[in-house]
């Protein structure tokens, strides 16, 4: 049974870890490879926290298998709603600013 809940949080997880990847990178460039402009672009928001969280307590349970924990690593790096993505977001933000000034 445990076996069971940890792979339905892992694929629920790295679908929104997906899912959070696709609306940051590649709905914009498919809009405009498709020909469509900069300003008819209308930007949707993925869901954060939840795809890295749910994909981090699956690692409990399969971190001894690793294949599926290099999968988990490589979901978790590209969800842009995780923390690990809102943390370096304002670390650029804030470096940027102060070259600026």
């Amino acid at each position: 049974m445990i076996d069971f809940v940890a792979s339905v949080t892992l694929l629920v997880g790295g679908l929104v870890c997906v899912l959070n990847f696709y609306f940051s990178f590649c709905r914009y460039a498919l809009h405009r490879f498709r020909g469509g402009s900069r300003e008819s672009y209308r930007w949707k928001s993925g869901i954060p926290l939840v795809g890295s969280l749910l994909v981090t307590l699956s690692i409990v349970k399969f971190y001894e298998v690793p294949w599926i924990l290099t999968v988990a690593l490589v979901l978790i790096a590209i969800d842009t709603g995780g923390i690990h993505w809102f943390a370096g977001v304002l670390i650029y933000q804030n470096l940027r600013r102060k070259r600026v000034d």
